[in-house]
């Protein structure tokens, strides 16, 4: 109950750069929840720390030679609290409920889109941020929502790929953001026969978990600490 709590306040968080409307939707509950859970917490832990969302990842890297096109495609299944408190919230929708899961998902992307779609892409030295190539898909599984779509680096071709990486992570680590253990990074494109993939673990310091574990349910999260959380996946053509 005190997890779905946090997440049901969590998607107000989530949201909290898309406007007032939907904040005062859920003002009320967070107040409660900000009361409430630390009381209850108490019993069984000295904070509250990070993560309160979790997101089962998958992704794929796609090289084309052809047009020098660099791509990453995602996935993103969203835990079973938050998809259930957005299935629930659209279920009132006039234009019923995959109405409003699409406008959930909207707002998702559209909110994502400041902070490079939480993909952090490093070529050549540098930090590059991302654009969105083609739609954003959904679907529902096992009363999960499952979020496609693919980005791509900004100023960058096959030419920069011989070694690079990325990671895609949540800055606050308000979401912890993680592929399944033991999966390996696909690679499709005319490169693929020549490139290879790893993904490199989190190692986060004693300090980077004390971090997390003080930082607070409000506007000032620290957005550092998640990158410390975060795997990395290296690509090396």
């Amino acid at each position: 109950m005190i997890r779905v709590g946090l997440v049901l306040c969590g998607k107000v968080l989530f949201f909290k750069f898309l406007g007032v409307v939907e904040i005062m939707k859920m003002r009320t509950f967070c107040a409660y929840v900000a009361i409430a859970v630390p009381l209850l917490l108490s019993l069984v832990t000295p904070t509250v720390g990070h993560p309160h969302m979790w997101v089962d990842l998958e992704s794929r890297v796609v090289l084309n030679i052809d047009d020098g096109s660099v791509a990453i495609q995602q996935v993103w299944l969203f835990d079973d609290f938050f998809s259930t408190s957005v299935i629930e919230d659209s279920s009132l929708d006039p234009g019923g409920t995959n109405a409003g899961i699409q406008k959930e998902i909207e707002r998702i992307t559209e909110a994502l889109k400041p902070y490079n779609y939480y993909t952090e892409i490093e070529m050549a030295g540098k930090n590059l941020s991302s654009t969105l190539v083609g739609d954003v898909t959904w679907e529902v599984i096992e009363n999960r929502i499952k979020m496609s779509f693919t980005v791509a680096p900004n100023e960058s071709s096959v030419s920069d790929v011989q070694g690079w990486s990325y990671a895609i992570f949540d800055p606050t680590y308000y979401i912890e953001m993680l592929h399944e253990e033991g999966a390996t990074i696909t690679i499709d494109g005319d490169l693929a026969q020549k490139c290879s993939s790893w993904i490199e673990q989190p190692n986060p310091s004693a300090d980077a978990v004390a971090l997390s574990q003080s930082t607070i349910l409000d506007n000032n999260a620290d957005d550092t600490v998640g990158r410390f959380f975060a795997e990395t996946v290296h690509v090396s053509c």
